[in-house]
């Protein structure tokens, strides 16, 4: 599990401080920690989050509010993981989950107030029933204690817009 949250240690190691302050940065950095969980689940070389926050800084994936989901997929091909910004509707997201992970764009904590999307968290899988359970990997300190939640959860926050990846199969894509 990757926390967006970057370490002191992190950050000073891979020259974070060129970019600035660690905690902002920290606060935009749910994409690229979801990226990061992503390129280990395919096998592939995984960057620290921040040396894959200077490689969005390059390449102009941020934007003041955090990362473009089109400048994250395009970050994934490159890194090896084949994938697609698009819009997915809600109920869509199972059938993608049947053959590989997909990162979402929710509302932080999932709450259910109106409010959708601004948070990147990884959808990995789900157990079918009335109210599927979905597999979840959030980034964030809640995501550290939060791993399941029931799709009529989700649903409120999740703003409709996706990152999917090419299918993984027992690790390989």
């Amino acid at each position: 599990m990757c926390r967006q949250l970057i370490a002191p240690e992190e950050w000073d190691l891979h020259g974070g401080w060129a970019l600035g302050d660690r905690l902002e940065w920290s606060n935009r950095a749910c994409g690229l920690a979801s990226l990061r969980m992503i390129l280990l689940a395919y096998g592939r070389k995984a960057p620290t989050v921040t040396e894959l926050l200077k490689l969005a800084v390059k390449n102009e994936v941020l934007t003041p509010r955090g990362a473009l989901h089109a400048g994250i997929a395009s970050l994934a091909t490159d890194l090896g993981v084949p994938s697609a910004a698009e819009p997915v509707p809600v109920e869509d997201l199972l059938a993608r989950l049947d053959v590989a992970p997909v990162i979402v764009s929710v509302t932080e904590q999932l709450p259910d107030d109106g409010r959708s999307g601004g948070h990147l968290v990884i959808l990995r899988g789900y157990e079918d029933g009335p109210d599927p359970t979905l597999f979840i990997r959030d980034p964030s300190a809640w995501g550290q204690t939060h791993h399941r939640v029931p799709l009529s959860r989700l649903s409120p926050s999740y703003a409709g817009r996706a990152i999917t990846f090419a299918p993984l199969n027992n690790g390989e894509s």
